[in-house]
């Protein structure tokens, strides 16, 4: 796991902590990665009951990294992109997800919590989506086909 998200289990409930403030938790393919084992393992343990994800510092997250799509655009990463694999893992999560929200949630920050089953926000939290401007759908806010259930 990257030190960017830290995750923690106690009673019950595994926390997976967004802990890059300094860049207001912009979302990373390591960070995607984390949070995609968190929900997998999450999924094997049983001591696991519920999923809680927050973020450090003002924001919950600024959404995907644009140094990381700086680098996919010119070539230079040739690695799969964990974006997807966490997508999935939001879609197929038996257990339940919730959300604490924070300061900002900007596009895939927004996204995630279409797929949480209760999300808490606070006075100051503020849900932006600017792929809507652009005409597209969120990440993964539709289905398709029965099968991806």
């Amino acid at each position: 796991m990257t030190e960017r998200v830290k995750t923690e289990i106690a009673a019950g409930i595994m926390t997976l902590t967004l802990a890059r403030a300094d860049k207001k938790n912009a979302l990373s393919n390591a960070m995607y990665s984390a949070m995609s084992d968190g929900l997998e393992r999450a999924e094997k343990d049983p001591s696991v009951r519920v999923v809680l994800f927050q973020g450090d510092g003002d924001s919950f997250t600024a959404g995907n990294d644009l140094a990381d799509f700086k680098v996919q655009a010119n070539g230079k990463d040739t690695g799969e992109s964990q974006a997807f694999r966490f997508i999935g893992n939001l879609g197929k999560a038996t257990r339940p997800l919730v959300a604490a929200v924070q300061g900002n949630a900007v596009g895939v920050g927004t996204t995630m919590l279409l797929h949480c089953d209760l999300v808490f926000l606070a006075d100051t939290a503020k849900l932006m989506t600017p792929f809507v401007n652009l005409a597209l759908v969120p990440e993964a806010a539709f289905r398709t086909s029965a099968t991806d259930a």
